[in-house]
């Protein structure tokens, strides 16, 4: 006899394995996991802050890419590579920096919409009735005895702006449930909410922001904003790059006015580093302001104009000494910036703190007198001073540090001390008569005037009066139309910029609530011997304390603990 073979109902079936969304949900919600997000991202954040960054213009340029690397490898050896292929050096323009940016925005929301629920549920539908278990086992509770029963407990609480509801009433008791502030406990949902439109501001600033610093000097066409062409391309133009001094002549303003131009409109505004112009969108801080620019025209012996535009000396100086030469008179015959002509590198070519600055100075031996005097001039820096020679058949060498002074032949000269003016070498200088290129300085005269001293254009070294033109042994013509002002603007646009304002609004707002107006939820049990209060309350609260202050109020003997009625405790 053979058993019939049993059949299991569809009904009992159970599904099994691996839900991916209710997976997913319970990780974003777990807080030891929003640890490691943010313990990641505060690790991440520190190795952007320790190692060098490649700047913005070399990421996209491989061969100043490459070269940056190679500097990086002299501090970080066979690191380098390593360090290059995870990011490291640039780090807050990573795939991974990003992702893991979206990831916390991600645990952020779920977070927060995971508590919306509850919150309303718990601001709403408090629980109102608690076991007679809890009066004696809450951590914040008070019993006392009081006259009054019940109905004093209500007008008490009431009056301290609590909402009082009878639960229920037994022979022998009657249940209250008070609350204070209940909305408060949006406080925190509105902090979370905070967090995640501050996330969100931020990284709109990274994906659709704009950040850009240029120097537009005066005087030259109106310079594009964007690599590419496009109806959208912004053009700026600098009107006057200021710098402000008072009487003292110390600096008191940078502010530079500036003409904005997309298509056919135009905006000219002012702008300064906290008050910045604003056109099509686009805010334009001032960010520097530079006067080492000269503007200079060049033309070949042909007459053909080869260049006649700006040159930005890009903050390269060299520094040259200041010397008043006066006759026995007491006449002034010398009283400026003297340039250097040569230099004299020294017994190692290769090491520039030996090396010496050499010059001629020139003057008359008396105002007005046509023929002139000349003394050769040296200097070195020896522990970070300049020491000046000057030297002349006439008399003895005569050694000159700042401040000093000394009778040279019939002259006295006086060494007033080092400045740094705007030097810089240029490779490709029309009519340069080496491969060296030429090198440009821009001294102060006498009339504190600015005037250009260029070497390596002819066999001696030509001077650049303002206005004057100068021609050249090989023919070339050579201009200096002044010196140029220019500022460094930064052309930015931040959509992130107001939700990253309204967010620390709603965070300030939050912990206001939190800290200031917290909630207070309580239940009590009044029973003619006794009154049973236990309550919860934000843990900035002293909460026991207020109840046994409560019963005081209602008229206790037997409420109060030592010390609840010191103000300092």
């Amino acid at each position: 006899m053979s058993a019939a073979p049993r059949t299991t109902s569809a009904s009992t079936l159970q599904p099994s394995g691996l839900d991916p969304l209710r997976w997913a949900w319970q990780l974003l919600t777990n807080v030891k996991f929003a640890l490691l997000l943010v313990g990641l991202a505060g690790i991440a954040g520190l190795i952007g802050t320790i190692l060098p960054q490649m700047p913005g213009p070399m990421r996209g340029n491989p061969a100043a890419r490459s070269a940056w690397l190679e500097l990086r490898r002299a501090d970080y050896g066979p690191l380098t590579g390593l360090f290059e292929r995870l990011g490291f050096f640039e780090v807050f323009h990573t795939a991974w920096f990003n992702g893991l940016w979206f990831l916390i925005i991600v645990a952020v929301t779920v977070c927060t919409v995971s508590r919306l629920r509850p919150t309303i549920r718990a601001v709403r539908n408090p629980p109102k009735r608690v076991p007679d278990a809890y009066f004696e086992r809450a951590h914040h509770r008070a019993a006392f005895s009081h006259p009054g029963g019940a109905d004093a407990v209500e007008r008490l609480l009431r009056q301290r702006r609590y909402t009082v509801q009878r639960v229920r009433e037994e022979p022998g008791a009657v249940y209250l449930f008070a609350d204070r502030y209940p909305w408060s406990q949006y406080g925190t949902f509105l902090s979370h909410l905070a967090l995640l439109v501050l996330l969100l501001g931020g990284l709109l600033t990274v994906f659709a922001g704009f950040d850009r610093t240029m120097v537009i000097a005066e005087s030259t066409p109106a310079a594009p904003v964007f690599a590419e062409a496009g109806p959208n391309q912004l053009f700026i133009k600098m009107i006057d790059a200021n710098r402000g001094l008072d009487a003292d002549g110390n600096i008191i303003d940078y502010h530079s006015i500036i003409e904005v131009r997309r298509g056919d409109e135009t905006v000219r505004c002012k702008t300064t580093v906290n008050h910045p112009c604003s056109a099509f969108g686009y805010k334009v801080h001032q960010a520097a302001w530079f006067d080492d620019i000269a503007r200079i025209r060049i033309t070949a012996p042909s007459g053909q104009v080869l260049y006649d535009d700006i040159l930005d000396f890009e903050g390269r100086t060299a520094a040259i000494p200041v010397l008043t030469v006066t006759n026995a008179a007491g006449q002034v015959l010398f009283a400026q910036q003297l340039p250097q002509m040569a230099t004299d590198e020294g017994a190692d070519p290769n090491d520039r703190s030996d090396d010496t600055g050499l010059s001629l100075l020139v003057f008359p031996p008396e105002p007005g007198a046509k023929q002139l005097v000349s003394y050769a001039v040296a200097w070195q820096f020896v522990d970070g001073r300049m020491v000046l020679t000057v030297t002349s058949p006439d008399f003895d060498p005569v050694v000159l540090r700042p401040g000093e002074e000394a009778l040279a032949g019939d002259f006295r000269i006086r060494f007033e001390g080092a400045a740094t003016i705007p030097a810089t070498t240029v490779l490709d200088m029309p009519g340069a008569i080496t491969d060296a290129g030429a090198v440009v300085q821009m001294p102060l005269g006498g009339d504190g005037k600015p005037y250009l001293m260029v070497s390596g254009i002819d066999d001696r070294n030509v001077i650049l009066q303002q206005g004057q033109a100068v021609t050249t042994a090989a023919g070339y013509t050579y201009l200096f139309q002044g010196r140029v002002e220019a500022s460094g603007v930064s052309v930015r646009r931040d959509p992130g910029d107001t939700f990253i304002w309204v967010a620390v609004a709603m965070a300030m707002v939050g912990l206001g609530i939190t800290f200031y107006v917290p909630r207070r939820r309580l239940w009590v049990k009044v029973t003619p011997a006794r009154t049973y209060m236990a309550g919860i309350a934000e843990k900035t609260t002293r909460f026991s304390r207020e109840l046994r202050l409560l019963g005081r109020d209602l008229g206790a003997r037997d409420a109060l603990q030592p010390g609840d009625t010191d103000p300092d405790r």
